[in-house]
């Protein structure tokens, strides 16, 4: 007698039932992949297409509150060209949205107290050389509601527009965050 291929079973409804299982190891295997290609995706190329909402909490000097996240916006769009986050576009919003920025200034405290000073009279000297004042920094960043990550600094500053340590620190700031998030 010829013994018949155990490969594939007699009965039909065996049949089909080794078929589906095959099938729906299949799509399993299949959207494994799929998920952990879009899973990969989610911190680089997918994360890179949505813009991110900038929003700003507390005193940055030199600026009114409702001018500190169009000026964000202006520093940090030209911060992220050569970081692998590269190429994140933002925009200002008073609001918190899904996928976000959410900076903090916080004041350090002044530790000059009264003491006696040698040189022009405080109002003067700050005027002639700008007052620089110690700043705490938070950025924290957001995707699809989520928190991702967080960047801590301090920065001297003088504030204003044209306050060049504020505009490289922002752009240091905006390049840890971006670095952060793409690893």
């Amino acid at each position: 007698m010829i013994a018949r291929s155990t490969r594939f079973p007699r009965h039909p409804a065996t049949r089909r039932a080794m078929t589906l299982a095959a099938v729906m190891l299949g799509a399993v295997i299949l959207g494994a992949g799929t998920v952990a290609a879009v899973g990969g995706m989610s911190r680089g190329a997918w994360a890179q297409g949505v813009p991110l909402a900038v929003t700003a909490q507390g005193d940055l000097p030199g600026f009114q509150p409702q001018e500190v996240a169009p000026f964000l916006v202006m520093v940090m769009s030209t911060a992220g060209q050569n970081t692998p986050g590269g190429g994140q576009t933002f925009f200002a919003a008073g609001f918190a949205a899904a996928d976000r920025v959410e900076w903090t200034f916080r004041p350090n405290p002044y530790a000059g107290g009264a003491s006696r000073s040698i040189g022009p009279p405080r109002p003067t000297a700050d005027r002639l050389f700008g007052r620089h004042r110690l700043m705490s920094v938070e950025l924290r960043l957001y995707r699809g509601g989520r928190y991702q990550t967080q960047v801590f600094g301090q920065v001297e500053i003088q504030g204003g527009r044209r306050d060049a340590d504020l505009q490289t620190f922002i752009c240091d700031m905006t390049r840890r965050v971006l670095d952060a998030a793409a690893q």
